[in-house]
């Protein structure tokens, strides 16, 4: 027979909760977003066509949200942040299942390779 699932995260969130009882706490009733604020230095930009151009080997732990939370942020001002990376078809961790290109693609975010480096200035260049 199965042990049922236990409510709570914590034993210590368990006997708060005995504390509580009945006072109007209810447990884990909504997420609560937030921002932490760091800063990024790009590796090229472009101020005129206001494109920050990111080159990526690899993406360390915490990168993906990085680059999520900078997109986020910078669309409000009409910037563009664009990758080269070395390898599109890299794995974003190791063992992970999607490469760099496919997640650029599922995040929405433009990628080249050096080898398409001229496509990608030819972008920018057409930009508005």
């Amino acid at each position: 027979m199965s042990k049922p699932k236990n409510k709570y995260r914590s034993a210590l969130e368990k006997e708060f909760s005995k504390e509580v009882k009945r006072k109007g706490f209810k447990y884990e009733p909504f997420d609560v977003p937030y921002i932490v604020h760091r800063h990024y230095k790009p590796d090229f930009v472009h101020e005129d066509k206001k494109v920050m151009i990111e080159v990526k080997g690899f993406f360390r732990i915490g990168d993906t949200l990085k680059y999520k939370s900078i997109r986020d942020t910078i669309l409000e001002d009409n910037w563009e942040l664009i990758f080269l990376l070395s390898n599109p078809n890299k794995k974003v961790r190791k063992g992970g299942k999607i490469t760099m290109g496919q997640w650029c693609d599922k995040e929405g975010f433009k990628h080249y390779t050096l080898h398409t480096a001229q496509e990608l200035v030819k972008y920018v260049e057409g930009k508005e």
